[in-house]
């Protein structure tokens, strides 16, 4: 528009000015007033009206995408149709994120809707992926224009996930975060979503090392057009947890990333009941049990498997796995395993489901290492992976009975496997937190006694106690006054596994994190729930007293350790040089020595 156009403006207008004068009576002075803030005006409206002109030239294009992205956004169309409205809009905004420079705000515009479209391209993969199976290559059909479009299906590369390997897709930004400790995001290029896998069909029960509401992966979309003949696009599911940049249109970009999201999409839950449930009720566990994984295998990553502890469940990690996953490093080097079991049953029990899994996980990933952090009674469960106990959990809990129980149970009886075992070699590392190495004098009061009467034990545990064990057991050898020993049991100072389990040395090396509530880093200190002096190990390689209680494992100050040793097991730091207080038998209580 040229600068004459203007002229054109009614209130510049020469007759205009005329008629203002007639309408309100201005005369003289007064008007030639209006006359100079009118010519001073003119100029600043004349550079207003072309600069929102040239702003309209370069970004319309991008206006319009965003309106009809947004438009397609709240509509409930056939997913085929919403899909081709959002690769073309894609498609929109990547010549314009390629073709202007980076520091030019329709660059950032251009970004944001190509990155928003692009994961809501990717959260309709899975219906449109049902609707034209078996095919790399979906046909995309545009409502308004009738043109059909073909979107190549890309997998198989490094760091690139299949997405015919995922039945549900969420768009990340449309994950409830709030309750998450942090939320690590990493700027940059493509649509970040997190992907759902489930083996098995809603309502049945999952296949083995698979969480009842699936494996969810971490990943950032991209969508290029630029390098394939006209009419044609592909999409790619990348894992911004092992790649940082991608490349569009032979020029690198930073990949996008939200590491949390994954973490939050299982949602919120009762941690207090569900772990109550599953340990009173283990035969009707709420989700799946045993050793399962959070993320889809990545065989260049170290398993960390969390062990939680009695009356919990694998959510009560979310907190300590959100907050690790945010250091670039350790999600670089490792991935999230939990392992859910019913707490209620005995501990050497649940050590063995968790030994057969870890050998099952070991013949199917083949994996050389794996790291385990135990909390309360599953620090327990995890120095019965790393024991050679040889005979001594047998011997010193049947005591004078132990050679002819020993001689009348098959090799392959439960509870033979349960009490003899060999070290895995695999774990190389245990970290324990709050964990009552020596038992806890709460399992013997009130509180105790209330839940082993609560504790209802499933029947395949209740079935696996041969009949010589419940008459060995048994006080005066009387079958009916047999009890079966629970976890609370287990946990008493006096029982007889512990006992024998403090004389084993530990095969792997390990670190300790104790809660003190109050009294300070002394014997004397507790974190209400478990004392000092049954947490502390003279072998550990190092010992961090935190100023909490018995949930240790979520203090700041625990994460930050964990976060230590994990680098310091990787070689990203150096180790750190502490001397771990020797107190061997003048740590323990008096009566210590008479329980032996």
């Amino acid at each position: 528009m040229s600068l004459s156009h203007y002229s054109a403006l009614p209130l510049f207008h020469s007759s205009n000015l005329s008629s203002l004068e007639r309408l309100v009576g201005l005369t003289g002075k007064t008007l030639q007033k209006v006359k100079r803030v009118a010519a001073l005006l003119l100029p600043i409206c004349l550079g207003a009206c072309v600069h929102l002109e040239n702003q309209g030239v370069t970004s319309s294009p991008l206006a319009a995408a965003e309106l009809r992205l947004t438009r397609a956004e709240r509509q409930r169309a056939d997913a085929a149709k919403r899909g081709a409205e959002y690769l073309a809009i894609v498609e929109t905004a990547q010549q314009q994120v390629v073709s202007t420079p980076a520091a030019d705000p329709a660059h950032s515009s251009a970004l944001r809707i190509y990155n928003r479209a692009t994961a809501d391209l990717a959260r309709d993969l899975p219906a449109l992926i049902e609707r034209q199976p078996n095919s790399k290559t979906l046909v995309l059909t545009e409502p308004g224009t009738g043109q059909s479009e073909r979107l190549r299906l890309e997998s198989g590369r490094h760091a690139e996930y299949s997405p015919a390997y995922f039945q549900k897709i969420l768009v990340a930004d449309q994950i409830d975060q709030s309750r998450m400790p942090e939320h690590a995001t990493r700027d940059g290029l493509g649509g970040t979503v997190v992907g759902v896998h489930r083996g098995s069909r809603s309502g049945l029960s999952p296949p083995r090392l698979e969480p009842q509401k699936g494996i969810r992966a971490t990943m950032t979309a991209v969508v290029d057009a630029e390098p394939l003949p006209k009419g044609e696009a592909s999409i790619r599911l990348l894992d911004p947890t092992t790649v940082d940049t991608v490349v569009l249109n032979q020029k690198p970009y930073a990949l996008a990333g939200d590491f949390t999201a994954a973490q939050a999409s299982y949602g919120r839950i009762n941690q207090n009941w569900i772990g109550l449930m599953n340990m009173i009720r283990g035969e009707n566990m709420r989700g799946a049990a045993g050793l399962l994984l959070t993320q889809p295998y990545n065989s260049e990553k170290i398993p960390l498997i969390f062990v939680h502890g009695l009356l919990s469940s694998a959510y009560i990690w979310q907190n300590v796995a959100g907050s690790l996953i945010a250091d670039p490093e350790i999600r670089r080097h490792y991935q999230f395993w939990v392992f859910s079991y019913s707490t209620g049953n005995p501990i050497t029990f649940s050590a063995m489901l968790l030994r057969r899994d870890l050998a099952y996980a070991e013949s199917k990933y083949h994996f050389k290492q794996v790291i385990l952090i135990g909390h309360s009674m599953g620090g327990i469960i995890s120095r019965l992976q790393v024991t050679n106990p040889g005979r001594v959990l047998w011997d010193g809990i049947f005591g004078a009975k132990a050679d002819q129980l020993y001689a009348s149970q098959p090799a392959d009886s439960t509870v033979k496997q349960a009490l003899l075992f060999s070290p895995n070699p695999t774990v190389k590392r245990v970290v324990f937190i709050a964990t009552p190495h020596r038992g806890s004098a709460l399992s013997t009061g009130f509180i105790g006694a209330l839940g082993i009467k609560l504790i209802r034990l499933p029947i395949k545990v209740l079935d696996a106690v041969p009949h010589a064990v419940v008459v060995a057991l048994a006080p005066n050898n009387d079958p009916r006054k047999f009890r079966p020993p629970t976890s609370i049991s287990g946990l008493s100072p006096k029982n007889p596994l512990l006992l024998a389990l403090d004389k084993l040395p530990i095969d792997a090396p390990h670190n300790s994190i104790i809660g003190d509530r109050s009294r300070g880093d002394t014997p004397k200190s507790s974190d209400g729930v478990v004392p000092y002096w049954s947490s502390h190990l003279d072998s550990a390689q190092s010992e961090l007293i935190v100023p909490t209680g018995h949930g240790a494992m979520d203090h700041p100050k625990s994460i930050q350790e964990i976060r230590r040793i994990l680098l310091e097991e990787v070689g990203d730091i150096k180790p750190r040089k502490e001397v771990v207080p020797k107190y061997g038998s003048s740590l323990l209580p008096a009566n210590y020595q008479a329980m032996q």
